[in-house]
């Protein structure tokens, strides 16, 4: 084994980025689930021939979707700024 006597360190920023992914998928849900909803309280004498709920399904998945990316942006900025700083040093076997 070696000793880290004479090794120099090397300072790192640590923080904790959000899941893009995990968000975008979290907002289209809630979108499709919404959209599900304003399609069940769309009374029946009002209702068209055209497929309303594949045009709510797309309109707010996708709103959805958008929207929860730019939660996670947001909060990948505020996350940013609570960074913590650390010492690393490369150990060589």
């Amino acid at each position: 084994m070696t000793t880290n006597e004479n090794q120099e360190g090397e300072v790192v920023e640590i923080r904790r980025a959000p899941k893009v992914l995990s968000f975008a998928l979290t907002g289209a849900a809630i979108g499709l689930v919404l959209s599900f909803l304003l399609n069940l309280l769309i009374p029946d004498d009002s209702r068209s021939n055209e497929n309303v709920l594949g045009l709510l399904l797309v309109a707010l998945g996708s709103l959805g979707l958008g929207v929860g990316v730019m939660f996670a942006i947001i909060f990948d900025l505020v996350s940013s700024r609570r960074t913590k700083q650390a010492v690393a040093s490369k150990e060589v076997q």
